[in-house]
């Protein structure tokens, strides 16, 4: 796996693995996670179990198909990836993960109820890799293994981040949360050109996320066709390549931040100005590639998206850093 599609998998599994938890364990409480804005009361209103006021939209891409009643916001779960990704909000989101991570591991290092963890992630992610089942035409065995195989490292590399939480003399923004290798598992199943496809497929699950919430937002007379709705998919992944390929190339600090809308990718060097401003770039450049594909209607709607993902990540980062959003 080259570092791209590595970097890509790792911040992509732990978002997904974080949010399947969330979702477990606030199902069952009738609790929304607020948006980033409102993110200190969502964590006072965690503490007392009580809703916060305000919510957003789930990304409908990671929660497991066919559960309602329950919004999970990924808000929290960008702390836990910019922290990963060498964010400064490291401490900012541990006292608010930290009850969480600890229920996790208690799941998890419990062979017993390790079993409800599996069930939960096991759901997400055959609604998400349905896709890849037919492109690659597996039959239910063979999909069933790969399902198993990416909710086993999904499951791992949230351990191994909630391990670093719960120890107070280990920094968030440092932990190394990528699970053991297992190229060669997923090699030995898939074959080269299958292996090929899987990881292309994993790279492009944000851009993915994008494109399903564009689509749940027009209009029938404005729908998006399949046929566009992949050429928007392999346009906007591709754009996002270049992007990070670019980035690295300068030296820059690379970092992502979703919001279960898609994922903004940016440099994490200098201020909060510098870094929003990187941010706006990399959104920008998504507008115009999407605007070689969509119709006015179409990406009218994208470009909401955007300024949404915009907004609330200027929210985030100015609340860790003490300003006002």
């Amino acid at each position: 796996m080259n570092k791209l599609v590595a970097t890509l998998a790792t911040t992509t599994v732990l978002f997904a693995g974080t949010t399947f938890y969330f979702w477990q364990k606030l199902e069952s409480r009738d609790v929304t996670i607020a948006t980033v804005q409102d993110r200190s009361e969502a964590a006072t209103a965690a503490k007392s179990n009580r809703p916060p006021s305000a919510a957003s939209s789930a990304s409908t891409s990671m929660v497991p198909a066919g559960k309602t009643g329950t919004t999970v916001d990924s808000s929290t779960v960008a702390a836990a990836v910019s922290s990963a990704k060498g964010g400064s909000a490291a401490d900012a989101s541990r006292e608010m993960m930290l009850p969480f991570a600890k229920d996790f591991l208690r799941q998890y290092d419990d062979p017993s109820q390790r079993a409800t963890l599996i069930k939960a992630a096991r759901a997400g992610v055959e609604s998400q890799y349905s896709r890849l089942k037919g492109r690659l035409k597996l039959d239910s065995a063979t999909f069933g293994q790969l399902v198993d195989l990416i909710v086993e490292e999904q499951l791992e590399q949230q351990a191994n981040y909630d391990r670093c939480v719960v120890n107070p003399a280990c920094d968030t923004s440092k932990v190394i949360t990528q699970p053991r290798d297992r190229s060669s598992e997923y090699l030995a199943m898939l074959g080269t050109d299958g292996y090929a496809q899987f990881t292309a497929f994993r790279s492009a699950l944000p851009e993915w996320q994008s494109v399903v919430q564009l689509r749940g937002r027009l209009a029938e007379e404005n729908s998006l066709k399949d046929g566009d709705a992949e050429r928007l998919l392999s346009a906007l992944s591709a754009e996002r390549e270049r992007y990070v390929t670019e980035t690295n190339q300068a030296g820059a600090n690379l970092r992502a931040w979703g919001n279960g809308t898609g994922m903004i990718w940016y440099s994490g060097s200098g201020g909060v100005e510098e870094q929003l401003a990187s941010a706006e770039q990399y959104s920008e450049r998504m507008r115009q590639r999407a605007a070689s594909i969509l119709t006015g209607e179409q990406l009218r709607a994208f470009v909401q998206l955007q300024e949404e993902m915009l907004a609330n990540l200027t929210s985030y980062l100015r609340s860790q850093s003490g300003r006002p959003g």
